[in-house]
């Protein structure tokens, strides 16, 4: 090789070399790993990878960090308030951040965690910690600005430790496909998620919430809690599918019944003395239903229930939170929402449609409860009476029929005085009115006598004699070629001259004792 060639070739390797390196390392800029910067803290150190990122955002890799790690601050501090910057942070299964201070999710940014498996380490938790969380704050809370699109918190655990007034995760202003997806939100104080439009909607101090996604969520709360709180002025929430709202305070054991006494027995107890509860009494039945706490220890509770016998293994006792599910809007449909051990689904308010009587507000689809536990669909006074479809109000529990125990569901109408308790009770639906009684009250309840909005009832689908038919006792139908048999001799004292013959101009028809009658 001549020495003119060599040189060349020295000259153009290492050039090559650098070029690939500078290529590698802006390619990488994109992406942080949070593991590899210097800080006191887990979240000092993400703060610091996030700071690292180009001016419009990028990945922050956390899943370096494992096991149980501390947050003195908001990782997302320092982009609050710039918007065009942006940052995807991921943490790992297996971790667990103990935050003193809220997470502020901004505009466009979004965490993912290793999955949502509440205890054991299994997924990604973020907890608060009990000695320095500030009261009546949420853990997470999603978008700074008025409106502040995408920012999404997902396949997480979010533990509020129960902090006094502690809320898990809330917004007033998260847009456009941000929100909550497959999270468990556990130990909350006051509510599990909270979404308020606070701009149209007094105080009108915040912003408005829309178009956000609620989905695939897990909550568990202390007794006297809620579950999840909804108040959208206009644009409405885009989701609501899978969610499961339970009481934390769920112990199994087992019952024995004396003098109108039950005592449960259990490994370790934390319900307190006076909480109401709703009681799965496993092998013996008689002693489910819903009862107040008469005296607790550490390993046993007791209720008065006069009428019980016997004893039970396997009872799970659970104390009833205070609101399921409270929702106030005008378009929000919340699909397969589960109530266990919670005394109220509640829909405070809905607004009425442009061109018609029938708004869409509410629609709750198998009702979940254990065996004797109340599931209450609560309709409370408001400006506007609430529209609400019910569909298969009871819910049993095991694939037989004739052995599966069902629960004690119960709809609850203040405005207009109805309460139901069929357990064959299918829907329910109300019409709205600016003032007054309601223009429509439908159900497939026997006991809700109908009221329609119209002065008048027409029967768009009548019939003819010959097609009459064999129906039940108590139909009723228009016959548009029927007529009395014998009009003049038709009375009480001779009902066969009233049944219907065809021949006629038209008639009401109505099943009696096997017969139509057309008088």
């Amino acid at each position: 090789m001549s020495t003119l060639r060599w040189l060349a070739l020295w000259l153009l390797v290492p050039f090559g070399a650098m070029s690939q390196t500078d290529l590698t390392v802006k390619s990488l800029s994109k992406i942080q790993f949070a593991d590899q910067f210097p800080g006191a803290d887990a979240c000092i150190q993400i703060q610091r990878a996030i700071a690292a990122l180009p001016v419009n955002g990028g990945e922050v890799d956390a899943r370096g960090f494992l096991g149980f790690l501390t947050c003195s601050v908001n990782p997302f501090a320092n982009i609050l308030m710039h918007p065009g910057e942006s940052v995807h942070l991921y943490l790992a299964a297996g971790s667990t951040f103990t935050t003193s201070v809220q997470w502020i999710i901004p505009l466009g940014s979004v965490v993912t965690g290793g999955g949502s498996a509440p205890g054991g380490g299994r997924g990604t938790t973020l907890v608060a910690n009990r000695a320095t969380f500030p009261a009546n704050t949420a853990v997470v809370s999603l978008g700074e600005f008025g409106q502040s699109e995408g920012p999404l918190i997902e396949n997480i655990t979010i533990d509020c430790n129960h902090v006094r007034g502690s809320i898990g995760i809330f917004s007033d202003r998260v847009e456009e496909l941000g929100g909550v997806r497959n999270v468990s939100v556990i130990n909350y104080k006051a509510i599990g998620i909270e979404m308020l439009d606070q701009a149209l909607l007094p105080p009108r101090t915040g912003g408005q919430p829309e178009n956000y996604i609620l989905d695939e969520l897990q909550l568990s709360g202390d007794a006297g809690s809620t579950c999840i709180r909804i108040r959208v002025g206009s644009g409405g929430q885009r989701g609501g599918g899978h969610i499961t709202c339970t009481s934390s305070l769920v112990e199994s054991g087992n019952l024995s019944c004396s003098a109108g006494v039950v005592t449960a027995t259990f490994p370790a107890n934390k319900i307190p003395n006076g909480t109401a509860i709703g009681v799965e009494s496993g092998t013996n039945p008689h002693l489910n239903g819903l009862f107040t706490v008469t005296s607790s220890s550490s390993t046993q509770l007791q209720w008065k229930q006069p009428d019980c016998n016997g004893a039970s293994s396997g009872a799970v006792v659970g104390a009833m939170s205070q609101n399921g599910v409270q929702l106030d809007g005008s378009d929000g449909v919340y699909d397969r929402i589960h109530c266990e051990f919670t005394v109220d689904c509640v829909l405070i308010d809905s607004e009425p449609a442009l061109n018609g009587w029938v708004t869409r507000a509410l629609t709750i689809s198998g009702v979940t409860g254990q065996s004797s536990v109340k599931n209450i669909v609560h309709l409370g006074h408001a400006a506007h009476p609430e529209d609400i479809i019910l569909t298969a109000l009871q819910r049993c529990i095991g694939p037989v029929p004739a052995t599966q125990q069902c629960a004690t569901n119960v709809l609850q109408d203040d405005l207009n005085s109805v309460t139901l308790q069929e357990s064959s009770l299918a829907w329910y639906l109300v019409g709205h009115a600016s003032s007054g009684a309601v223009p429509a009250l439908l159900s497939s309840s026997p006991s809700v006598n109908w009221s329609l909005p119209n002065p008048s009832l027409i029967f768009r689908n009548g019939t003819v004699f010959s097609k009459l038919g064999k129906q039940n006792d108590g139909s009723l139908t228009y016959c548009s070629d029927c007529k009395v048999a014998a009009p003049s001799a038709c009375s009480t004292a001779n009902p066969s001259a009233c049944v219907c013959r065809s021949g006629g101009t038209g008639a009401f028809a109505k099943r009696l004792n096997g017969a139509w009658f057309c008088n």
